[in-house]
C-alpha cells in the first residue's frame, strides 16, 4: 500500500458511528476516504465534515445488500482515484430476538444486511486489493466469539463474518492481501442509543438500562466509537503489515474476564 497521502479507503456504513469515526481517522491520515451508506445524507455529512477539516472525502449511497448497487460503488471509486487500498467493511444492523421469538423475516434480514453485506463488499473490492496488495477489515462483535442471550440472528451473522475473515485470509494471503476483523462489545452509538430508547419508557429506565450494560464490563464503561476506529486503522495500514486472519476483540476486557 501506498502512504496515507495516497491510500484510498471505502468505509461502508460510514454515515454514523463507527463507520463515520472510522472515515475520520483514515482522513486524518491523508487518505481518500469514501462514505459509503445507504442512507445517503448521512454519508454527506461526514463526508462534508472530513472536507470542512482539510481532508478529503466523498459521499456514496449504496445498500451493501445490493449485488449491482455494490458493484457499481467499487467502480465508481476506481474511476475517481484509480485505487483501493483499504475496505473498512463497517454497513450492518442489529436484529434482537432469541429463537423461538425470533421470525424467518428477521433471521434472513440480519444474515443479508451483516453478512451477505460483507460478502457482497468484499467480492466487489477484493480484485482491486489485490492490485495494491491492500487490506480489507471488517466489523464483526463479540457475540461471533461468545454467546449472548436473545441475539440469535445477530450473533450468526456476525460468527459468519468472523468465518469469512479467516477464509477470506487464507484464500488470498498469497496475493499479499490482508484480512482482518474488529469485534466489540457495547459501543455507546447513535444506533445503539435508538435500541435503548426504544426498550425505555423514559429517561429514567433508559440510564438505568445503560448502565446494566457496562457493570458487566471490567473497564465499567461503554466503548467509544474512536477507540474502535483506531483499531481499524491499524489493521488497515502497513502498520499491521504481518497480521492477517484475525478477529480482534476490543470489548474493555468482557470475553477475557467473564
Amino acid at each position: 500500500m501506498g502512504d496515507g497521502a495516497r491510500r484510498t479507503v471505502i468505509v461502508p456504513g460510514g454515515g454514523s458511528g463507527i463507520g463515520a469515526a472510522t472515515a475520520h481517522r483514515f482522513a486524518a491520515d491523508g487518505a481518500t476516504v469514501f462514505c459509503v451508506d445507504v442512507d445517503g445524507a448521512a454519508a454527506a455529512s461526514v463526508a462534508t465534515v472530513i472536507c470542512k477539516a482539510g481532508g478529503r472525502a466523498h459521499a456514496i449511497e449504496c445498500d451493501v445488500t445490493d449485488e449491482t448497487a455494490i458493484a457499481g460503488m467499487a467502480t465508481q471509486v476506481m474511476s475517481a482515484t484509480g485505487r483501493i487500498d483499504t475496505v473498512a467493511a463497517n454497513a450492518g444492523g442489529m436484529v434482537e430476538g432469541g429463537i423461538l421469538e425470533l421470525s424467518l423475516d428477521d433471521w434472513k434480514r440480519s444474515l443479508d444486511v451483516n453478512a451477505t453485506g460483507a460478502f457482497l463488499t468484499a467480492r466487489a473490492t477484493l480484485p482491486h486489493l489485490v492490485e495494491t496488495k491492500g487490506a480489507l477489515v471488517f466489523t464483526a462483535s463479540t457475540v461471533a466469539l461468545a454467546g449472548m442471550k436473545g441475539v440469535t440472528a445477530y450473533s450468526a451473522a456476525k460468527g459468519a463474518i468472523a468465518a469469512l475473515t479467516r477464509q477470506l485470509a487464507a484464500d488470498f494471503a498469497a496475493q499479499s492481501v490482508r484480512v482482518n476483523a474488529v469485534a466489540p462489545g457495547a459501543v455507546r452509538t447513535p444506533l445503539s442509543e435508538a435500541q435503548f430508547r426504544a426498550r425505555s419508557t423514559d429517561d429514567a429506565e433508559f440510564e438505568s438500562l445503560l448502565s446494566n450494560v457496562i457493570q458487566r464490563y471490567p473497564l465499567s464503561r461503554w466503548g467509544r466509537a474512536e477507540e474502535i476506529a483506531e483499531a481499524i486503522h491499524f489493521l488497515g495500514t502497513d502498520r499491521a503489515s504481518w497480521i492477517t486472519g484475525q478477529v480482534l476483540p476490543i470489548e474493555g476486557g468482557l470475553l477475557q474476564t467473564r
